[in-house]
């Protein structure tokens, strides 16, 4: 092996840290202009468009594939979404037991979603000649691989983001944030022209090989970015030995980190809450029909959700004194919003005894509440890089955050079970 130049090592290091300082400083335009802030926002993008690609095409494989009645077509949602949480904690706490090679998980997460569409693509073409049960085991190996594909990209791209710093990881999170929005404000724009669920082979073909062409342009941008160097072990100042044995033990992880681990943890169960009220809690005075108002609500959240991510680079949140401490009381008490959601139309509830100003301030509640989920996000996500004392240690922390991300989802999935039950008896209750 070369021996390495460690006043070139250095200063390489130390370009991370100006970079950092100098988008610190920035506006948001500058941020773009930044080739390694953009790969990151591109793969915070391609780490949830998967996800809103199933959710979008669920009503097509509920309808064209499994025809509505079947039981296929009844658990179909629940079995993905179950699939989807189980294996990404499996798949993430396996990652996180591996402590190299981070660069390379970044692409070959990706690859694994462009051959899952690229299948997905073939499938609406010729799922007829097949029976319901080869369709439905089908695509719930296609959501598992999906999801272990984004776990991997998550894995690697959190892991060189916390080497560059704390704004390269609010990029990670105003690209997901950004991939929620779009297809939110897709899914309310159709909601105008005609039933969501009469949607066209054509349609679902051409989203598929959109989410092949999100991840391909974020692989090139990837590749011709300086974003993976940081990966390399010479980079690592006063840190050598062997991945394999030098791993970063968990317990070390969490003394540092456990105020913004549990942040991301309880943030994901609060907010998995959110979409049973969204589905439910139906319109009183505002001109618009059920089918497009509930559509408006999921961009409402989403938008307060990516505005939220904006926001918390400001000083306010970034201050010593916004501690990692604060941060999780803040997460915390977003659980004083959920029964907020309780005072607005379930099921119809209230019919005529309310006004347009009832829809208006669910619609503000809707938006607080999005917001506060994406600062809670961003913020906690933002703060583990200063609160490592090594770049090793930084590494690590990709796939230890991440194993509270998706056991937050897990729970909040299971959670969200018992608040549908609740919501219904609540809804029966005479007012």
């Amino acid at each position: 092996m070369a021996p390495v130049d460690h006043q070139d090592v250095s200063e390489e290091y130390h370009l991370h840290r100006a970079a950092e300082i100098r988008l610190e400083n920035g506006s948001f335009g500058e941020k773009l202009r930044d080739v390694s802030y953009l790969t990151f926002l591109l793969i915070g993008i391609a780490l949830l468009w998967p996800w809103n690609a199933f959710l979008s095409a669920s009503l097509y494989f509920q309808h064209d594939v499994f025809h509505d009645d079947t039981i296929y077509a009844k658990i179909y949602i629940s079995t993905m979404m179950s699939v989807s949480t189980i294996s990404s904690v499996g798949f993430n706490f396996w990652l996180s037991k591996r402590q190299h090679s981070y660069a390379v998980r970044v692409t070959r997460g990706l690859l694994w979603e462009m051959l899952v569409f690229g299948m997905l693509g073939i499938f609406v073409l010729v799922h007829g000649i097949f029976a319901l049960w080869f369709n439905f085991a089908f695509l719930m190996v296609m959501v598992m691989i999906s999801s272990c594909g984004t776990a991997m990209t998550q894995n690697g791209a959190m892991a060189l983001a916390n080497v560059h710093g704390p704004q390269y990881s609010q990029g990670v999170m105003m690209g997901q944030a950004i991939a929620g929005v779009l297809p939110s404000l897709v899914l309310f724009g159709v909601s105008f022209i005609g039933d969501p669920r009469n949607q066209s082979v054509g349609g679902i073909f051409a989203y598929f090989c959109t989410t092949m062409v999100v991840s391909m342009a974020c692989i090139t941008l990837y590749r011709f970015s300086t974003v993976a160097k940081a990966d390399k072990p010479e980079l690592l100042v006063g840190e050598a030995g062997n991945p394999e044995t030098d791993a970063v033990a968990f317990s070390t992880l969490f003394a540092k980190l456990k105020y913004l681990v549990l942040s991301i943890f309880t943030t994901f169960v609060v907010t998995l809450l959110f979409p049973v009220f969204a589905a439910n809690t139906f319109v009183v005075g505002l001109p618009l029909q059920n089918a497009q108002y509930i559509p408006f609500i999921f961009t409402v959240w989403n938008l307060g959700d990516l505005y939220g991510r904006y926001i918390s680079e400001k000083q306010f949140f970034q201050s010593s004194k916004f501690t990692p401490f604060t941060t999780f009381l803040y997460s915390v008490s977003r659980i004083a919003l959920v029964p907020l959601f309780f005072c607005f139309n379930l099921n119809d509830r209230l019919k005529s005894s309310s006004t347009v100003i009832s829809d208006l301030c669910y619609i503000l509640l809707q938006f607080v509440f999005g917001l506060t989920n994406g600062n809670v996000m961003s913020v906690s996500f933002m703060k583990v890089s200063p609160a490592l004392s090594s770049d090793q240690e930084r590494k690590a922390a990709g796939g230890f955050t991440n194993i509270f991300l998706s056991s937050g989802l897990a729970f909040g999935s299971l959670l969200s079970y018992a608040c549908v039950f609740v919501v219904t008896a609540y809804s029966k209750k005479e007012v």
